[in-house]
C-alpha cells in the first residue's frame, strides 16, 4: 500500500539536544485521536526537554518533571461496562484514553512514546483499585495452582545483591506471605490467566496497539526492593494500583536506547545519577520507554502493588529487516546468477580481521562488488512477507479475545447446538441472508507460505503466554477474497451472500468454519431449525437477545 503523505526521517537519539534534523518522523495530515501515528513530529532539543510552558509541565528548578494531574472521577468497572457493547472497534482507544488520562493518545504518541517518561499523578487512589486489589491477590494465591519460577518469583535486592528465593513445586500462600514478611517482594507472571479484568485490560489493549500487550503484577512490602536497576525491551506502564513506590529513572546510552533486548542486573555506579525521581500513589501512573534504567523502593510505610503493562517487545524495524532480508537474499540467490558466483580465488589473503586496513586492489573489487549485490538486493525485499511473519507471531503471543455478553450469544460459544436432558437443541445453520463479522479485527492473520494460504488464529489461544500450540487452518486460494472483505469490512456486518467467493457451497463452508472457531459473530441468533428425520421441534424458546 502506497503512504499517502511522504515520510521524511532523521536521526532518532534519546537525551541528546543536538538532533541532526529539524523534524523527524514527521506525518503531516495526523490530526485526531484514533489510533496512534504511524510517525509523529519531534523537533530539534524536544527529546528529554519537559513539555511547553502553557501545558504546564515545564521542569521545574530542580530538574524533576511537573506532575501531571488529573480530576476524572470513572473507574475501570465503568470504562468496562461501556465496552464490546454493538461494536468493538473502538474499545481499545477508550481503554487507552482511560489508562493515560488526563494525557490524549495523540499528545502521549507525540511527545513521550519511546522519546521520555511520563509521570500522571491523579490524587485518586481508587482510579486503578478495581483492576486488582490484594484481596483479589491473595484469592488467586489461594485458589489456582501457581508455581515457583512458572508462575511467582520471590526476590529481593539489599546491599546490590539481587536474590531469587523460588521454592520447588506449587505457592502456598502462608509460606509466600513469610518471604513477604522478611521483606522479599512478590511478582506474579501472566496475571491475566487469573483475573478476568486484567485479561480484558490487555486483550482491549492488543487491538489498539496491534501488537501482544502483557503484564505482570509486583506486590513489595514496605522498606524493601525486589529488583537491581535494569532496563527492559519494553515499553512500560506502571499502574499504581495500592500503597506507593518511589522510582529512580536513568538514561539509557548508546545501544541501550530503545534496546531491543533487556539487561543484566546493573550497579550503581555503572549507570550514573537518575534524571529523574517520583513517588508513585495509588491511582498514579509512570510510563518510560525500553532501555530506560529503573529501579524501585518502597519506604518504610507503605507497601506497594502495581502492575506493568508491556507493550512492544521486538516491534521494531529491526525485527522487521530480520525477516525482510534473509527472504530477499534467498530470492536473489535462486533468480540472479551474479549472487552464486564463487568468491575470487584467495580472496581470505586481503579479506578478514587482520586485513581490514589494507589497500590491496582486489580487497577493493570485492568491496565495490558486494556493494553492488547489496543495491540489487533491495528489488528482491517483500516487507509484506515480512510483516505477516510478525502478524503470524502476533497471534501465537496475544491474549484470546474476551467477549461481550452479547457478542458471546452470538457465537459458536453459545449459539448453536448444546444438551438439555439427553437431547441435542438448538441446531442451527448459516445461510446466505446471515449477517457477520469477524469477532475482532486481530483475532486472525492470513498469510501464504510455500504457496499455501494458512489463517492463524487467536481465539483458541490460552490466557497463559504460548499455554497451547499454535492455533492455524489451511484454506483454498479461491477463498482469500472472502478473508479480505472481512477485514476490509470490518467492524461492519456482511451477508454471507456478498462474500466474493464463486461457489457457494465453498463459501458456506469458509463461514461455518470460521463460525466454530470463533473468529465470527453473528448480527443476531442464527436460524434453528427442526430434526428432517423425526420433524420434532428441536429448538429452544430462551435462545435469542
Amino acid at each position: 500500500m502506497s503512504q499517502k503523505n511522504p515520510l521524511r526521517i532523521g536521526q532518532l537519539q534519546f537525551g541528546n539536544p543536538e538532533v541532526t534534523s529539524s523534524e523527524m518522523w514527521k506525518s503531516a495530515e495526523h490530526d485526531d485521536d484514533d489510533q496512534p501515528p504511524l510517525l509523529v513530529p519531534i523537533s530539534n532539543g524536544d527529546l528529554l526537554k519537559q513539555n511547553e510552558k502553557e501545558d504546564g509541565e515545564k521542569r521545574n528548578k530542580n530538574g524533576k518533571q511537573k506532575r501531571e494531574t488529573d480530576e476524572n472521577d470513572t473507574s475501570v468497572s465503568e470504562i468496562v461496562s461501556e465496552l464490546n457493547k454493538t461494536d468493538p472497534s473502538p474499545d481499545g482507544l477508550k481503554l487507552f484514553k482511560w489508562l493515560i488520562a488526563p494525557v490524549s493518545p495523540k499528545k502521549f504518541f507525540e511527545k513521550y512514546w519511546e522519546r521520555e517518561t511520563l509521570f500522571i499523578e491523579r490524587n485518586k487512589a481508587t482510579y486503578y483499585s478495581n483492576i486488582l486489589t490484594t484481596e483479589k491477590l491473595d484469592g488467586i494465591f489461594r485458589e489456582y495452582p501457581l508455581y515457583y519460577t512458572r508462575n511467582v518469583d520471590v526476590v529481593s535486592y539489599q546491599n546490590g545483591i539481587k536474590e531469587v528465593h523460588n521454592e520447588e513445586g506449587r505457592v502456598v500462600a502462608s509460606a509466600l506471605y513469610d518471604y513477604y514478611s522478611n521483606g522479599c517482594s512478590i511478582r506474579v507472571l501472566n496475571p491475566q490467566t487469573y483475573d478476568q479484568k486484567v485479561h480484558l485490560l490487555i486483550a482491549t489493549l492488543q487491538e489498539y496497539f496491534g501488537t501482544m500487550v502483557g503484564t505482570n503484577v509486583y506486590l513489595t512490602p514496605p522498606g524493601s526492593q525486589g529488583f537491581a536497576p535494569h532496563y527492559d525491551d519494553i515499553e512500560a506502564f506502571i499502574v499504581q494500583l495500592e500503597g506507593r513506590k518511589h522510582w529512580k529513572l536513568y538514561k539509557p546510552t548508546g545501544s541501550d536506547v530503545l534496546a531491543r533486548d533487556s539487561s543484566p542486573n546493573l550497579k550503581h555506579e555503572d549507570i550514573g545519577e537518575p534524571f529523574m525521581e517520583v513517588t508513585l500513589n495509588a491511582g498514579d501512573l509512570l510510563y518510560f520507554p525500553r532501555g530506560t534504567i529503573h529501579e524501585g523502593r518502597t519506604d518504610a510505610d507503605a507497601h506497594s502493588l502495581h502492575v506493568t503493562v508491556s507493550v512492544y517487545q521486538h516491534n521494531s524495524y529491526a525485527d522487521l529487516l530480520e525477516h525482510i532480508l534473509p527472504e530477499a537474499l534467498k530470492r536473489a540467490a535462486n533468480e540472479d546468477v551474479e549472487f552464486r558466483r564463487g568468491l575470487p580465488v584467495n580472496y581470505l589473503k586481503y579479506l578478514g580481521w587482520v586485513n581490514r586496513d589494507s589497500q590491496a586492489e582486489d580487497r577493493s573489487l570485492v568491496l565495490n562488488h558486494v556493494e553492488k549485490l547489496m543495491q540489487t538486493l533491495i528489488s528482491y525485499v517483500d516487507v509484506d512477507q515480512a510483516a505477516d511473519k510478525l502478524g503470524r507471531k502476533f497471534m501465537y503471543d496475544s491474549m484470546p479475545p474476551v467477549l461481550s455478553k452479547r457478542e458471546a450469544i452470538h457465537t459458536s460459544k453459545y449459539d448453536g447446538d448444546f444438551m438439555k436432558e439427553g437431547k441435542i437443541l438448538n441446531r442451527v445453520e448459516i445461510d446466505m441472508d446471515t449477517e457477520v463479522r469477524l469477532l475482532r479485527y486481530h483475532c486472525l492473520r492470513l498469510v501464504v507460505e510455500d504457496d499455501i494460504p494458512k489463517i492463524y488464529y487467536n481465539t483458541d489461544n490460552a490466557k497463559a503466554y504460548h499455554g497451547e500450540e499454535e492455533q492455524f487452518v489451511t484454506i483454498d486460494h479461491k477463498l482469500i477474497p472472502g478473508i479480505e472483505i472481512l477485514q476490509n469490512r470490518y467492524p461492519a456486518f456482511i451477508r454471507v451472500e456478498e462474500i466474493p467467493v464463486e461457489d457457494d457451497v465453498a463459501k458456506a463452508q469458509l463461514v461455518s468454519d470460521l463460525w466454530e472457531r470463533g473468529l465470527l459473530v453473528t448480527n443476531g441468533p442464527l436460524h434453528c431449525f427442526s430434526d428432517e428425520e423425526t420433524g420434532e421441534d428441536v429448538c429452544d424458546e430462551d435462545i435469542g437477545d
